[in-house]
């Protein structure tokens, strides 16, 4: 029987701001089997939609050798909240507005608890690559330098 691994601490993992599909991937290649964030940008899934961010956690899925964490960044928007647990997404990131009505953060936190996802707080020390102009080999080297595994 194989030894039980020890919980992740995700808070002090690296952390990646990922854009699609190839970009999650290579960060998982990089990761090697050791525990990564995937995070997405602030506010898409109001833009590119729940669904989409829940398909590419199936494919990153199929594809990793260790344990990573899929962050869909709601910002502070409730009703993003409630599209990304309809569609399956586990973990989401999300702050309450200063002016949010008394319990809502209460009844998001026990919705989440209920479809069995967690919400986060805005992740902090997100490596932040830009994707559009560096893909591939510079990609690679500039996240190996950015990763801290070595702490891990």
């Amino acid at each position: 029987m194989a030894p039980a691994s020890a919980p992740v601490d995700w808070s002090v993992t690296p952390a990646v701001r990922v854009d699609g599909h190839v970009a999650g991937r290579l960060v998982l290649e990089l990761a090697a089997g050791r525990p990564v964030r995937l995070v997405s940008a602030p506010g898409i899934a109001g833009l590119a939609g729940a669904g989409w961010w829940a398909g590419l956690l199936r494919l990153w899925r199929t594809e990793a050798t260790g344990p990573f964490l899929a962050l869909l960044d709601c910002t502070d928007l409730e009703g993003q909240v409630l599209s990304a647990l309809r569609a399956g997404v586990t973990d989401i990131v999300w702050q309450p507005r200063p002016d949010a009505a008394d319990g809502v953060a209460a009844r998001l936190l026990s919705l989440a608890t209920a479809h069995g996802a967690r919400l986060h707080p805005p992740p902090v020390g997100v490596t932040e690559p830009c994707w559009r102009r560096n893909r591939a080999a510079p990609l690679r080297q500039y996240l190996s330098q950015c990763l801290d595994f070595a702490q891990m």
